[in-house]
C-alpha cells in the first residue's frame, strides 16, 4: 500500500507509517472504529461504535506500538530524530534540557517549540525547574528503565506564509549512560532509526584532563569515575552495534552523521583561552549554520585532544566513522562550573544550540553560510 506521503514516521517507535498502520480510535474511550462506506464517502469522522459512549473516532493510534499519535501526524514536512549517547556523568539530560530551553526562550529564534504529549511536557518541566529555578543539575537517568523519548514539534517562522507555517516532528532519545556502554535491544530502535547520533563526552572523565582541574570543580561537577578509555570503548561498542544491525561490513567506515559534543567546556576553559569555542555562537543570530565558525571549533577540539594525549579516543572516531560525517562541538549546559555540591550559579548556557543547528542544516531546514 502506498505511503500516505513521503517519510511519515511514528514519533514514538520511528516506524514508517502506511495507511493500514493508522488506527482510528474514539477520543473518549479509545475504542478502535472503522469508518463506514458512507463516512468514507462524505469524509466524516467515524462515530464510536460503543452505544454507551457517543464519542467520535478522531484520534489516531500507531498499530506498531499502540501509542497515541498527534492529530497532525500527516502534516509535518520533516520527521527529525536523533539519539543522545554518552557514558554516565557526561551530562546528557542537562544538555538536552538547556538546549530545549534556549530554543524556546532565546529572543530572535525563528523556531517555535512545543511538546507533543503530556509525558514530554512533564519531563521537560521537571528538569527545567530543577536547573533554572532551583539551580540544581538534573540527576543521571536510571539504567534499565523503559526508553521514553521526548517528542517535540517545531514550527518554522522563517518559512511562514500567509496561509501555512511549516512544522517538523522531532523525536529525541536520551538513554542512561550504562545502557549506552552496552547497547541492548530496548534502545536499538532509536539508535538505528536516528538520522544523527549525538555522542556526549565529559572532558573531566578523559584520562589526563582531570589532573589539571581544581579538585573542588571535579567533585562538584558530579563526574563519575571511569576507566581511562571508557569513552573510546563506548564509541567502539556503538560502532559495532551499528554495523551489526545496519548490515555494514566489519571494517567498513560508517556513513552516519555524528555530533561529538564535549560538555562542561567551561571547566577546561583555561586550556582554550580566547579560542573560537569560548566565543559566543554566531549561528542563531545569523539564522544559519556558520561553517567557518564550526570548522574552527572542530579543529580546536581535535588539537586539544591530541595535546591531552587522547589519541585512543580520536582513533576510535576516525577508524569507525566516515571522514566528513563527524563534527566536534564544545558546549557548557550551565555556562560556568557549579558553585557547590549539587548547586549551580546563574545558568548561562554556552553554545548548546550549535549541534542542533548543524542537524537542521543537514536536513535543509536552515542554510549553511
Amino acid at each position: 500500500m502506498a505511503l500516505l506521503h513521503s517519510d511519515v514516521l511514528c514519533p514514538h517507535c520511528l516506524q514508517e507509517l502506511r495507511s493500514k498502520d493508522l488506527k482510528m480510535v474514539c477520543n473518549i474511550c479509545r475504542t478502535p472504529a472503522t469508518p463506514t462506506k458512507t463516512e468514507l464517502l462524505l469524509k466524516k469522522t467515524p462515530k464510536c461504535k460503543r452505544s454507551d459512549c457517543g464519542g467520535f473516532a478522531s484520534a489516531r493510534q500507531c498499530t506498531y506500538c499502540d501509542s497515541k499519535l498527534p492529530s497532525d501526524i500527516l502534516d509535518y514536512e520533516k520527521y527529525l530524530r536523533f539519539s543522545i549517547l554518552g557514558i554516565t556523568g557526561s551530562g546528557k539530560t542537562n544538555f538536552l534540557t538547556t538546549m530545549l530551553h534556549e530554543l524556546r526562550h532565546t529572543a530572535g529564534s525563528p523556531w517555535v517549540l512545543s511538546p507533543m504529549d503530556s509525558d514530554t511536557t512533564a519531563t521537560f518541566q521537571e528538569n527545567d525547574r530543577a536547573i533554572y529555578n532551583k539551580r540544581q543539575p538534573v540527576g543521571s537517568t536510571k539504567p534499565g528503565e523503559k526508553p521514553s523519548p521526548q517528542l517535540w514539534k517545531i514550527k518554522d517562522k522563517n518559512r511562514m506564509t500567509n496561509t501555512v507555517i511549516p512544522s517538523y516532528s522531532m523525536t529525541i532519545f536520551d538513554g542512561a549512560g550504562e545502557d549506552c556502554q552496552r547497547i541492548e535491544p530496548k534502545i536499538s530502535r532509536y539508535i538505528e532509526g536516528s538520522k544523527v547520533l549525538v555522542i556526549l563526552i565529559d572532558p573531566l572523565a578523559l584520562h589526563g584532563v582531570a589532573s589539571s582541574v581544581p579538585q573542588n570543580i571535579l567533585s562538584w561537577s558530579a563526574s563519575s569515575p571511569h576507566d581511562a578509555d571508557a569513552s573510546a570503548d563506548m564509541v567502539e561498542g556503538l560502532a559495532t552495534y551499528i554495523r551489526q544491525n545496519c548490515g555494514i561490513a566489519l571494517g567498513k567506515l560508517i556513513n552516519r552523521d555524528v555530533a561529538v559534543v564535549f560538555t562542561k567546556i567551561d571547566a577546561v576553559k583555561d586550556s582554550f583561552g580566547s579560542a573560537t569555542v569560548m566565543q559566543p555562537s554566531p549561528h542563531l543570530a545569523r539564522k544559519g549554520f556558520v561553517k567557518s565558525d564550526a570548522d574552527a571549533v572542530d579543529a580546536e577540539i581535535r588539537d586539544w585532544l591530541e595535546s591531552q594525549g587522547e589519541n585512543t579516543f580520536l582513533d576510535a572516531i576516525d577508524t569507525n566513522f566516515k571522514k566528513g560525517s563527524v563534527r566536534f562541538f564544545g558546549v557548557s549546559s550551565f555556562g560556568q562550573p557549579p558553585t557547590g555540591s549539587n548547586q549551580l550559579g546563574k545558568v548561562m548556557p554556552h553554545r548548546v544550540l550549535d549541534p542542533l543547528i548543524w542537524m537542521l542544516s543537514k536536513e535543509g531546514i536552515v542554510p549553511t553560510l
